[in-house]
Formats: C-alpha cells, sequence, structure tokens
C-alpha cells in the first residue's frame, strides 16, 4: 500500500528494495535535546526521592486551599530529595547514566550541558515539578469559578432576582463546570486509570517533566460537551492545534460536530495576559521586546506587502479552548473554513551554538549560506483567516469567547478586542538555508521548489517522516528556507548536515531521482505526487516546477561545504577548538598552539566521534579526511599502544581516513610533523 498522495510513500514504493533489504535503520533520536535530557533528570530525582504520585491530581495538589499548592506530606519529601546526601545520590546516579557511550556522542557535541548544568537543573527541580502543576491548576480553577458563578445565579432564581431562562443558562453551566472537575480529578472514568488525560504520569509526561515518547509535550486542549452530563479533554501538538483548534474551526469528535468557541485563557479579562511581538519580515526573525533594529539581519522591521504589521501588541499564546456542539455548518462558515488560516513561522536563536558555512560549487561560488541553530526558538502565528481582511481574531475579553465577524455587530459586549494573535512556541533545531543568487524569473516559484526537493531529499536520505522535518519559507526576497526537527525529542539530522563536507552533494543527487532527472517520466510535466506535490503543500502547488532547479542542482552535485567561510575568523576558530580539547591533555594544546602559530589551515573539529572506527580522533579535517592524534604519556604503555593501533587501522581502512600522529617525545621539535600536516593540506 501506498497513499497516492505522499511523495514519501510513493518514493518507497518504487524503491521497494529500500524498505526490506539490508540493515535496518535505528531510529533517529537526538540525545542531547535539552528537554529530553531534563526530564530524565527529573524521572531520576522523583525516583530517589520515593514519590508515588498515585492516580489522581487530587492526590499532589491540596485543593482545599487557595492556588492549590502541593500537599505538606508531598513537599516534605520532595524538600528531603534536596538535602546534601540525596542529592548527591541523584547527581551519581544522572551522572552514571549520561556517561553512557551513545550519550556522550551527542551531549559532547553541545554548548549547554555541563557539570554545572547538571547541577542547576537537580537544584531547580522541585521548582520545575511545582511549575508544571500550573495548567492543571489553571483548569481546576476556571472550572470551579465557572461552577460557583453558575450556583450564584441558582440562587438568586431562588430569590426571585433572576428570569427562568437564566437559570437554564446556568443550569447548563454548572453541569458543564462539574463535568470537568470531574475530568481533572478522574471522577468517574470509563477507561483505565492510567489513559485518562489528567492520570499525574501521563499529565507530566504531558508537561515535559517526564519521559513521554507516546504524549505530545505540551500540548494545546480543547474540551468537548460530548452529551448532558459528559464530556472529555482532547489534546493536540502545538504545531498542530494553531491551526486544528483554532477559533471557529469545527471539530470531529466520535461522529459530532463541535466548533471552537472559548479560550480558557479569559475568565474576566486581563490585559496580561497579551505578549508583545516584533517581528521582521525581511528575515523572519523575532524578537519579545520593542526593537528598532532587527537583531538577525540588521533591518528595520516594517509592515510586510500584504500589510501585516511588524509590531504585535495582542499576542496570546494558545491555551485549553472549549467548544460548542454544532449539529450544521453553514455554507459561508463552511467556505471561509476552507481557505483556512494565515500562519506564519519566525525564528529566534538562543545563546546555545549558532553556526555558519557555505555551500560552494567546484569553481568556489558560493550557492547557498546555512546557519545552524541549536535548541532554537520556533514560533508559529496564527494572524486570522485566509478569506477576511482583518488580521487576528476578536475576542471577548470578559467570557473568552471568540466572535466572529458576522456576529460581531449583534454582541452588545463592550469587552471586545480586535487584532488578538495566537501563538505556539517550541524548541528544536533549525537550518537557515539562504539562497545567494536567485533567478530573475519567477525566483518565488524556484525557491519553493528548491525547498521541497531538499525537504523530500532529506526525508529519504535520513529516513524520516514528513511529520518529522518542519518547512517553511521566509523573508520578503523570497530566498530563505527554515528546516526544524518537528519530531518530539528531534531526530538529530540537521546537525549532521554541516558535519559532512559532502551533504549537500548527497542531497542533490537524491533531488535529482526524486524529481526524475535520473528517469525521466514524461507524464510529469512540472510536478506530481510521486515528486514534490504532497496534500501539506497544496497552496504551493502552482509554483512548483522541477524543471527550474535542474541546473542548480547539478551545481550542487560537485559543491561542497566550507564551515569557516561564512563569517567564522581565524581566532574563534581557534577559541573554539581549544575548548574542545580534553581538558586532562596538556599535549593537544600544544600542537593545536603550533598549527595556529605556523598559520596552518585550522582543524574543522575536535574530539568528534568516527562511528565507523569507534574512535575519537583529537582533530579532524572533514574535507581531507585527514584524522589528527596527540599521544601523551598515556600512551606509551603497551596495551594501549596495541589499542591504538587497532582503532587507527580500523580508521585508515574501513572509514578511509588518513591518520598523523603526533607524540610527546618522538615529535618534541613539531617542525617536521607540521611540515607533513602542511602537505596532506595541499
Amino acid at each position: 500500500y501506498a497513499g497516492a498522495g505522499s511523495g514519501h510513500d510513493r518514493y518507497f514504493y518504487e524503491h521497494q528494495a529500500d524498505m526490506v533489504a539490508g540493515a535496518v535503520a535505528p531510529p533517529k533520536l537526538e540525545l542531547a535535546n535539552q528537554d529530553l535530557v531534563k526530564s530524565h533528570i527529573y524521572s531520576i530525582w522523583l525516583s530517589k526521592a520515593g514519590i508515588n504520585f498515585g492516580d489522581s491530581m487530587n492526590q499532589i495538589l491540596d485543593l482545599e486551599k487557595s492556588e492549590y499548592p502541593l500537599k505538606a506530606d508531598l513537599m516534605e519529601q520532595l524538600q528531603a530529595a534536596q538535602e546534601p546526601v540525596t542529592f548527591q545520590k541523584c547527581l551519581d546516579a544522572t551522572r552514571s547514566i549520561l556517561a553512557d557511550a551513545f550519550c556522550q556522542t551527542d551531549l559532547e557535541r553541545v554548548s549547554w550541558y555541563g557539570a554545572a548544568w547538571l547541577e542547576q537543573t537537580l537544584d531547580h527541580a522541585l521548582t520545575a515539578f511545582d511549575r508544571a502543576c500550573d495548567r492543571w491548576r489553571k483548569l481546576y480553577g476556571a472550572a470551579v469559578e465557572q461552577r460557583d458563578e453558575s450556583l450564584q445565579m441558582i440562587n438568586r432564581v431562588t430569590a426571585g432576582n433572576a428570569t427562568k431562562q437564566e437559570k437554564d443558562v446556568a443550569d447548563r453551566s454548572q453541569r458543564e463546570a462539574q463535568r470537568q472537575i470531574d475530568i481533572l480529578v478522574g471522577q468517574n472514568q470509563s477507561k483505565n486509570n492510567s489513559q485518562f488525560e489528567f492520570y499525574p504520569y501521563r499529565y507530566f509526561a504531558s508537561e515535559g517533566f517526564l519521559p513521554g515518547f507516546n504524549f505530545p509535550r505540551l500540548p494545546v486542549r480543547a474540551y468537548i460537551p460530548t452529551g448532558r452530563d459528559k464530556g472529555d479533554y482532547i489534546s493536540r501538538p502545538r504545531n498542530l492545534a494553531i491551526r486544528e483548534m483554532a477559533p471557529g474551526n469545527i471539530l470531529y469528535h466520535e461522529g459530532s460536530k463541535f466548533k471552537i468557541d472559548r479560550t480558557k485563557r479569559f475568565t474576566k479579562g486581563n490585559e496580561n495576559e497579551y505578549q508583545r511581538l516584533v517581528v521582521c519580515h525581511s528575515c523572519g526573525y523575532f524578537h519579545t521586546s520593542v526593537v528598532d533594529i532587527c537583531e538577525n539581519c540588521g533591518q528595520k522591521p516594517t509592515a510586510d506587502k500584504q500589510g501585516k504589521p511588524a509590531n504585535i501588541t495582542k499576542v496570546l499564546e494558545m491555551d485549553t479552548m472549549s467548544t460548542r456542539r454544532r449539529e450544521r455548518i453553514t455554507c459561508d462558515e463552511e467556505d471561509r473554513l476552507k481557505s483556512g488560516y494565515q500562519i506564519n513561522t519566525y525564528f529566534q536563536f538562543t545563546d546555545h551554538r549558532k553556526e555558519s558555512a557555505i555551500v560552494a560549487d567546484a569553481d568556489g561560488t558560493t550557492l547557498l549560506k546555512l546557519t545552524y541553530g541549536e535548541t532554537a526558538e520556533i514560533m508559529r502565528l496564527n494572524r486570522g483567516l485566509r478569506s477576511t481582511k482583518e488580521w487576528g481574531f476578536r475576542l471577548d475579553t470578559g467570557t473568552g469567547q471568540w466572535v466572529t465577524a458576522a456576529n460581531a455587530q449583534s454582541n452588545s459586549s463592550a469587552n471586545i478586542e480586535t487584532d488578538v494573535h495566537l501563538l505556539v512556541k517550541d524548541t528544536s533545531n533549525i537550518l537557515l538555508i539562504e539562497v545567494t543568487d536567485l533567478p530573475e524569473q519567477n525566483p518565488e516559484a524556484f525557491t519553493a521548489t528548491l525547498q521541497y526537493a531538499l525537504a523530500r531529499s532529506l526525508q529519504n536520505l535520513y529516513k524520516l517522516e514528513s511529520a518529522e522535518l518542519g518547512t517553511e519559507r521566509l523573508g520578503e526576497k523570497g530566498n530563505q528556507i527554515l528546516f526544524w526537527e518537528a519530531a518530539e525529542g528531534g531526530a538529530g539530522v540537521l546537525s549532521q548536515i554541516l558535519e559532512d563536507p559532502q551533504s549537500f552533494q548527497k542531497l542533490a543527487n537524491a533531488a535529482q531521482e526524486i524529481c526524475h532527472f535520473h528517469k525521466e517520466k514524461n507524464s510529469c510535466a512540472q510536478a506530481c505526487y510521486e515528486c514534490l506535490l504532497s496534500y501539506g503543500n497544496q497552496w504551493d502547488h502552482a509554483l512548483l516546477n522541477r524543471h527550474m532547479i535542474g541546473g542548480f542542482l547539478k551545481q550542487l552535485r560537485g559543491s561542497r561545504i566550507d564551515r569557516h567561510a561564512a563569517g567564522v575568523s581565524r581566532e574563534e576558530q581557534y577559541q573554539k577548538l581549544y575548548s574542545q580539547t580534553d581538558p586532562n591533555s596538556d599535549y593537544e594544546r600544544v600542537v593545536l598552539e603550533a598549527i595556529y602559530q605556523q598559520g596552518i589551515k585550522l582543524p574543522d573539529t575536535a574530539q568528534l566521534l568516527i562511528a565507523e572506527a569507534n574512535c575519537k580522533p583529537d582533530f579532524i579535517y572533514t574535507a581531507q579526511k585527514l584524522a589528527i592524534f596527540c599521544d601523551g604519556s598515556v600512551h606509551d604503555s603497551p596495551e594501549q599502544r596495541q589499542r591504538d593501533e587497532i582503532i587507527r587501522d580500523d580508521l585508515q581502512y574501513v572509514a578511509g581516513y588518513t591518520v598523523l600522529t603526533f607524540h610527546y617525545r618522538q615529535d618534541q621539535d613539531l617542525t617536521a610533523k607540521l611540515a607533513e600536516l602542511k602537505a596532506l593540506l595541499n
């Protein structure tokens, strides 16, 4: 079976041997994902504290006190885990687990991990646990408030101060609030306790506090009233919820239709809930404070060609939504929803590793500029329906109800706010690709076609599902393509691209095959579902034309990645390599200093694992496949020399590297070895 509308499925249908032949590729997971590592650290901390959550959040939080704090006995247990003896046990256990070779391979590549970070994470574990309860507290508090207000209205009716119609509304509201409370504490659950939405272990996994690979992290939820005395919460990953749970959208649940009607975030109106953003339409960068100049590209943020403002003052992070049942949908509503929502993606670099490179062809001409950002922030902003001329949505801040343009005039509330934008955020590794020379004709079509050709190539080469890789074009020039790892935990793919100088050769070759350049398909005039088209990129179908990128892919076939030609100075590269050396090896730093002082090309990286030989050379020149070893006194023992010989033979004959060894006694005068290094680099 192959999905007719899935290029990914069609590719493997045509390459059936790739599905069944050879070694099975292990699933990819970024073991150095910061959120993933934190959740495992927290699970160790809870284990050492001897915590048992029970089967309901009411066994964790004291619901009889205001603001619902942690129960006193639980707080005592958690505080005891912060005492020096238990804290040290947690630290030792964590270090032992993370010392695994697979973990260390990934952790050594990232900039945020270290002994201080590990201790700080454990030190803040109690605060993080308490904060992870906040979303449940908000949901429970809102439901209790709704129940109490409804009961007050019912009492007013009893006292003769309200109408029967108001009583009916209050009755429905009170029943709905009680259903929500029952769901939150796990009362009257027909499902197995461990399967309901707010089962504590499941809840903390969804909040990212505990590992939970089968649950979306920090999902957006919607309350569905499924019957007179029944209801349920459904959750969606944030990148889907920004569209599926947007105001006015229709959800289908158990054969019924429900319309997104209200947000739980505003129960009585609170201006402090709004965030303010400044987005740069030139490069796609976002800022959380007012700026006059973009921190990324240096341009002044202004409105784009469509009139979308750069300064957005009413931004609401998506939270739990409420729905109401709809028996039928009008033609007008259906037409509006068919046009979809105006959703834009923006990014922001963090303080972690950021690396630049270029992709140059055989003549040295720069084809692409690359920027890799480790644990960058991805923001997706819903600016409203495409079919309307308004930006954002209308929100009644008194009730939290979303107001459509059609019923705005009949709504007499004085609390209606306009231009309310919705956002979701995530943390992910990103790769920003800038095309340096766009064709004069149809530049947008060229970039769009290249975008989906590279996306399909990445999916096929690295065995990714389409949902595991996000991509979007950025910038008004139309020459920037953003890729991010959309899978929970990340796949660790984008960081590998810069490490292989020939990666774009491989991607271009795969793209040529996907676009039928290896074996022409006459029935594909411009693009088809076997190459570039998919249901997910329908808005771009009119732009896609595989023939536009044929010549460019040929250039990429002969390209190489240069990691130091894109703004990284020699001094910066030296300092980076110096920081990557083994702290216990002074001789590594002696050799590196000599290379630097002699003006010889610096290595590309240090202490990088070569999987084929299962070894880490001290320095590597990736383009030349040259591995440098700096042997100090620990390499003098016969046993170590024998191990070194085996490993370096594997590196040379299995992985295809040239090996150059510096020895602290034999090469006290480094002149001869440095001359040999120069010769190998030329």
